[in-house]
C-alpha cells in the first residue's frame, strides 16, 4: 500500500507541474522565439487567478494571486512569490493569508518607499457567501516579502473590493481605487495621508463601472487617468481628474472592447501608456497589450501576448515596467496557473 500511495503523490505532482498542452509549471523563465520570455508559476493549488506584480528597489519582482479549491471557496487563499534580481526562476509561492470558512481575493500590492514597508491588500468574503459581504483587508512585510504580518481589517463596508495599483498623490497620499460589489456596482477612491484616516470619492456615473486602474501620464502634475472594467461587456471606459483623484469626470467609453473582465494600465518609461486587456466582448481570450502615444486617446499599436485556444482563460492582468527597460505582464493562465512574460517595447511594436 505504501508503494501505491508512492506512486499516486508521484503521478499528482506530475499533473500540477504539467499542462495539458504540454507547459511546464516550474516557474523557470525561459527565453521565445519571439524575443519575449514566459515562465509558468508553480501551482499550489487546483485554482489560481487574480496576480498582482510589485518591484522593489533592489529589482526583485513581486507576484501574488488567490489561489485554493476555487474562487470564493472555504480557505482560499493569497500566496506570494519573488523572483530576485538576475535569476531565472519563481519559486513556489507560500500562502500568506488565509481563514477558514472565508475567501481572499484580489490582492494588490504597494512598497512603500517611506517605511520601506511591503503592503499587500486583498478583499475577503464568506465562502459561497457572495461578493457583497466583502471587506477589505491588509498585512505588510518587513524584510521585502519574506515574512508578513498577521492580516488585519482595514475596511469593513460590505460589498468592497480592490484590484489595481495604489498610486501617490503629488503631497504623498495614497489614492487608492476600489469599487463596491451591491445591488449597482461603482468605483469609488479612497484617499489617505496618513494610512489611519481615509476618505472616500466615489466616481459619479460609475455604476457597472469597476476596478479602475489609474495612472499619472505626466509625472508632477495632478492629472489622473482611470481605465474601467465594463459589466455590460461594451467598451473599457475612462475618467480624468485634475485634483489628483479627488473629483472625476463622467466615465465615457474608449474604442477598446471589454468582455467585464479586468484590465491593468502603466505608464511606461517612454511616457507611452501600456494597457493590457481582452479584446473582446465575450471570450477571455486572447490577452492583449496596447500602446498609446496621446495619453489614451488613440492606440495605434498593439500586440497579443498570448492568442490562447478557443475555451482559454487568459485574464486578469498585472503590468509594470522595470528600470532597464522591460515590461513585465503576469495573468491568469486558465486558472490553472499565473503565467509571467517580459519583453521591451518594440517587441509590442513589432
Amino acid at each position: 500500500m505504501a508503494a501505491v500511495r508512492i506512486v499516486v503523490h508521484l503521478f499528482l505532482a506530475f499533473v500540477r507541474l504539467w499542462a495539458a498542452d504540454g507547459q511546464q509549471f516550474d516557474g523557470v523563465v525561459r527565453p521565445v522565439e519571439d524575443g519575449s520570455y514566459e515562465a509558468y508559476m508553480i501551482p499550489p493549488n487546483v485554482s489560481n487567478h487574480a496576480s498582482f506584480l510589485e518591484i522593489l528597489p533592489s529589482g526583485d519582482l513581486v507576484l501574488a494571486w488567490f489561489s485554493g479549491a476555487g474562487e470564493g471557496t472555504s480557505n482560499c487563499s493569497i500566496v506570494v512569490t519573488k523572483l530576485l534580481e538576475g535569476s531565472e526562476l519563481w519559486p513556489e509561492a507560500i500562502p500568506v493569508s488565509w481563514r477558514v470558512g472565508f475567501s481572499n481575493q484580489n490582492p494588490v500590492l504597494l512598497r512603500d518607499s517611506k517605511t520601506g514597508l511591503l503592503y499587500l491588500f486583498h478583499s475577503q468574503q464568506p465562502a459561497s457567501g457572495g461578493e457583497e459581504l466583502a471587506h477589505i483587508w491588509m498585512l505588510h512585510s518587513t524584510d521585502e516579502g519574506v515574512t508578513w504580518s498577521t492580516p488585519t481589517l482595514l475596511f469593513d463596508a460590505n460589498g468592497i473590493f480592490d484590484r489595481n495599483r495604489i498610486i501617490l498623490s503629488l503631497t504623498g497620499s495614497w489614492v487608492y481605487p476600489l469599487y463596491y460589489s451591491l445591488d449597482t456596482d461603482y468605483s469609488v477612491m479612497f484617499i489617505t495621508a496618513n494610512q489611519v484616516d481615509w476618505s472616500a470619492y466615489p466616481v459619479q456615473g460609475s455604476d457597472n463601472l469597476i476596478q479602475p486602474s489609474v495612472i499619472r501620464p505626466e509625472s508632477n502634475q495632478p492629472y489622473l487617468l482611470a481605465f474601467f472594467r465594463d459589466e455590460q461587456q461594451g467598451f473599457i471606459y475612462n475618467a480624468t481628474s485634475s485634483d489628483d483623484g479627488v473629483t472625476w469626470s463622467t466615465p465615457t467609453p474608449t474604442l477598446l472592447p471589454n468582455n467585464n473582465a479586468a484590465i491593468q494600465a502603466t505608464v511606461l518609461n517612454s511616457g507611452n501608456i501600456a494597457l493590457v486587456f481582452n479584446p473582446t466582448h465575450n471570450e477571455r481570450y486572447p490577452i492583449r497589450i496596447a500602446l498609446s502615444m496621446d495619453q489614451g486617446k488613440t492606440w495605434p499599436y498593439y500586440r497579443d501576448i498570448d492568442t490562447g485556444l478557443p475555451g482559454s482563460e487568459l485574464s486578469y492582468p498585472s503590468i509594470l515596467q522595470s528600470p532597464d527597460g522591460f515590461i513585465h505582464v503576469s495573468y491568469t493562465y486558465n486558472r490553472q496557473t499565473i503565467k509571467y512574460v517580459k519583453f521591451m517595447e518594440d517587441w509590442i511594436i513589432g
